[in-house]
This record gives structure tokens, sequence and C-alpha cells, in this order.
């Protein structure tokens, strides 16, 4: 078995060893849900929204501190709604959905691998994709990306049985999860599948019938439309123009033709982007890469990559930049991944291993450099926060990376105990154990203390005014997640006379005269006074 790892490659893992896998596998995702504060400015904005249609019980449109919202359509803010109406409002509760989107996502694409490749590749499936960087922070992440992802999945593996095996239903089942995909985030949800069809198309003759037929199918169309437009008509009959301007001008249109935010970039921004997005499995991607045209000749590969690059493509020619765009191309990747895990030599494990150390490294050991050379930090906001935060003792679990050649063995003999699977201790069984490792640290030790660090002033200070019912609002700053904990509107203005206002206080910039009611950090809650009647 070259660099192998299960025996149960050359089979398929009965019902009992599925149920396990999953039931691990959803534990693995629930893991530290609730040990990280919310983060500004995405996670507050999302839970704040979602806080305030509960409140309003207007289930067909979301608002921010009062105000029309239409950065996202509604899809996403049902589910947290929902969640949220269950578990109570707080960080778990708002968090479930992305990390069950991520769950079910892993287990579809370990599903598709065990048919195409085997056991082996089943169980790299569902690792890689759940503890891959950038899919990891989506799935413990309050906002949308999470569930796209899983639609973006369920597209791409539906699009491939359909042209593969010419399955009519596989692809009006593509047009229902696009149908949804839509009501989470919007045209990206057909724009992916639809440009990499159509770039297949001249690659791959032998399918263009196939393509043809999906893409002129009228009742696949009817699908899409029944699911997705009923939502739009609402929100445009409710809205009229401002629906228009504010979410398919603004939020789509604009974003990709100028820099929104200030999340512009260079045309290599996603070439750096990428490798840190997939750690620690880079090395494989980078195999793969060298294999590309070896990987071509194969029609399911070439469909992976025509899917990836056209992703790469699309965002870099786009304006706005952001990190998770790439994670769009998460599918496509983490199965190219599992491929060359496949045939992988001793030699690729060794530098991966090499390679996801150093990772790891940096992730663990940067909090306490950042706090020994705050002159590395220019904005003041963020220096002061680094300087309040509490001392970083994550090294000490580098030192624990040699135990995982002993934990390794020992999880492999209670397997093979268990007569679940029959399981040799390899290179990349023992480079799973250090993913899951790496994902564990920072879910429970690295990510609480980012959130500790950025959002714990602000969620003091939200407590503390938590059941004053005077109006507080944001001034020079934007931290929605103040709202989604205090559970009171926080428009962002000048404060009234009488009004209370969250505010940095690195550089004070309101009236001498102003009374400074509470500190946190860098931020504090100042009070306009009352002028005096004449």
């Amino acid at each position: 078995m070259k660099a192998g790892m299960l025996s149960i490659e050359s089979g398929h893992p009965n019902r009992w060893v599925w149920f396990f896998g999953a039931f691990a596998l959803l534990g693995f995702f629930l893991l530290g849900l609730n040990h990280s504060l919310l983060f500004d400015v995405d996670e507050g904005a999302f839970t704040e929204a979602t806080r305030e249609m509960l409140v309003s019980q207007d289930w067909g449109h979301t608002t921010l501190n009062g105000l029309d919202r239409f950065d996202k359509p509604i899809g996403v803010y049902w589910l947290q709604a929902i969640s949220v109406s269950i578990f109570g409002l707080n960080d778990f509760a708002f968090r479930l959905p992305s990390a069950l989107s991520a769950w079910l996502a892993s287990l579809a694409l370990a599903k598709f691998s065990e048919r195409e490749w085997g056991g082996r590749a089943a169980v790299m499936a569902a690792v890689v994709s759940a503890t891959s960087l950038g899919p990891w922070a989506m799935a413990r992440t309050a906002t949308a990306d999470a569930l796209l992802g899983l639609f973006l999945v369920l597209i791409f593996l539906d699009l491939w049985r359909s042209l593969e095996n010419r399955d009519h239903w596989a692809g009006r089942r593509v047009a229902l999860w696009v149908g949804l995909g839509f009501l989470v985030k919007g045209p990206v949800a057909l724009v992916l599948p639809v440009g990499t069809l159509l770039i297949y198309w001249f690659f791959a003759p032998f399918y263009r019938l196939e393509i043809n037929r999906l893409i002129t199918d009228s009742r696949a169309w009817l699908v899409f439309l029944c699911v997705a437009l009923p939502w739009y008509i609402y929100a445009y009959l409710r809205h009229g123009q401002l629906f228009i301007d504010g979410f398919l001008l603004k939020h789509n249109i604009e974003r990709f033709m100028g820099s929104m935010e200030g999340h512009s970039g260079h045309w290599a921004y996603f070439l750096i982007a990428l490798p840190l997005l997939w750690l620690p499995w880079t090395v494989l991607w980078f195999k793969a890469l060298l294999d590309f045209k070896l990987n071509w000749q194969n029609s399911f590969l070439k469909y992976c990559w025509i899917w990836f690059l056209f992703v790469f493509v699309f965002f870099t020619l786009a304006n706005t930049k952001l990190p998770h765009y790439l994670l769009y191309a998460g599918p496509a990747m983490c199965l190219i991944i599992v491929n060359a895990s496949l045939h992988a030599k001793r030699g690729t494990w060794t530098l991966t291993w090499l390679l996801a150390i150093l990772g790891l490294s940096v992730l663990i050991l940067s909090p306490s450099y950042l706090q020994s050379h705050l002159e590395l930090v220019v904005d003041p906001f963020y220096k002061a926060l680094l300087a309040d935060s509490p001392k970083s003792e994550m090294k000490v679990w580098l030192f624990a990376l040699p135990l995982i050649f002993y934990v390794a063995p020992a999880i492999a003999y209670l397997l093979r105990l268990t007569n679940l699977v029959h399981v040799q201790v390899t290179p990349s069984f023992s480079f799973l154990i250090l993913a899951l490792y790496q994902s564990i640290v920072l879910s429970l030790l690295t990510l609480p203390w980012w959130s500790q660090t950025l959002q714990s002033p602000v969620h003091e200070l939200a407590m503390i005014f938590k059941d004053d019912k005077r109006t507080v609002v944001q001034w020079g700053v934007h931290m929605p997640s103040f709202a989604s904990y205090r559970q009171q509107e926080s428009p962002r203005r000048e404060p009234l006379p009488g009004e209370l206002a969250l505010v940095k206080n690195t550089q004070p910039y309101w009236p001498a005269d102003w009374q400074v009611l509470e500190t946190r950090g860098p931020l504090a809650i100042v009070m306009f006074p009352e002028r005096a009647k004449p």
C-alpha cells in the first residue's frame, strides 16, 4: 500500500463506519463554537441583523441598527434565527448553521470520494475539508459563507454526476442547489457553475451534448426560479429601486467593478492567499500543480481544475478582494488535494509535515511575538488591544507535537480493536492526526485568544450597558457586535444631547466637558451632556 492509510481503500466502509465517522466529525465541527467572542465587523453585522429580524418578527427583510440591510439575501438569517430561537441568543447558536453546513459539505465530499476512489479517499476528503485553514475558519464564523460553501459542494458534485452519468435528476438537483445558493449569497451561486460549464464545453468535446442539455433544461430552470425568485420579487415589490441599488448594484456589480470598504488587492493577492487557506495541506496542492498535465488527461480532474481556475481568475479580475472568495473553489481544491494524497510518496509527505509544522508554529507563536514587538503594529487602536491582551502561553503546545507519533499508533490500535477499520500507521495517517491536532488547538486556544484580544473590550462594555435603556450610538467605530451583545440597536452616527456613544479613546475626539462613563482598553462609553435650558 503506497503511503497507505486504511485497508478499506480496496472496498467500501459499512454503514456503522459511516455513522461513527459522521458523528465524530460532527463533534469536531461543534468543538469550541462558543469559546470565541463574535468578531467584528462581519459576525457582529450578521448576528445583529438576525436579532433585529427576530425582534421585529419581519422574516422577509433585515435591518442593521434600524436601517435597511441589503448586503446579503435572506437565507442565512432564516437559519440563524431558527437556531437562536432554539438555543438562545449566544455565540454557539449564531455559528451553528455554519458548522452544520461545513459538516454536511465534508460528508458529501467524503461520500463522493469513496465512490470514486475508495474508503481511504473518503477519509482524506472529510479531513481535508474539515481541517484546511480557510474552510475551518468559515465553519466557525456566523456569516453566509459556510452555507454557500455547502451549496457549491452540492452543485459541484451533482453537476459532475449529471455530465458523467447523463442523470437528468442530478441536473435538476443542481438547479435546486443553485436556487438555494441564490437565496444565501446571490448571483455568485449561478455564475460559478455556468462559467465552469461554458469553459468545460470548449475543453471536453465528449460532454458537449450533455452540457447543452443541462443549460437548456427548462424544468431545471423552472426549479431554480421557483426556489430563488419569490423572495427577490417580494424584496423588489417592498423596496423598489432601493433594493436594486443596494443589493444588485452596490453589493454585487460595484463589488466586482470597484473596491468596497478598502478590500482591494494586487493581482497576485490570491497567489499569496491560496497556500495559506489550505494549510496544512498546501504541499499536496503544489504536488497536484506539478502533475497538472497528467491531471488534465482525466476528465473529472480536468473539471476540477477548470472550476478552480475559473474562480481564481474571476475573483482576481474583481477589484474587491477578500481571502474567503477563493474558498468558492473549495470542492475542486479539496478533491484535487485528495487525489494528490493517494499518489504521494514518502518524500512528499515529509515536505507536507515540514510546511505544516512551520505553519502551525507561526499561528501559535505570532501572538507572543506581537506582544513582544508592539512597535511592528502601526495602528494605535490595535496596538492598544495587543498591549492589554492576555499573555500567550500557546507555545507549549508545539512541544506536544512529538506525541503525535505515539498517539497515532494508539488510535490505530483502538480502531482495530473496535473492528471499525484496519489502520496502518503510515505518514499519511499520522498527518491526519496532525491536521486534526492543529484544528483543535486553533479552535480551543488560538482563536479564543484572538477573540479576547480584539473583542473583549467591546463585549465588556456591551454587557455593562445591557440594561441601560438610553441610546448608545457608535461614533467613529464600526463594531456591530456591541448591539448584538447589548441586544439593543446602536446606530452609527454622532450622539445627540443626553445620548451615550461608543468611541475609541486612543486619541479622544469628543469635547472635554463630556463625561467618560466606562473605559475598556482602547474603547470607551462617553455621554453627550444635556444642555441647560436658557
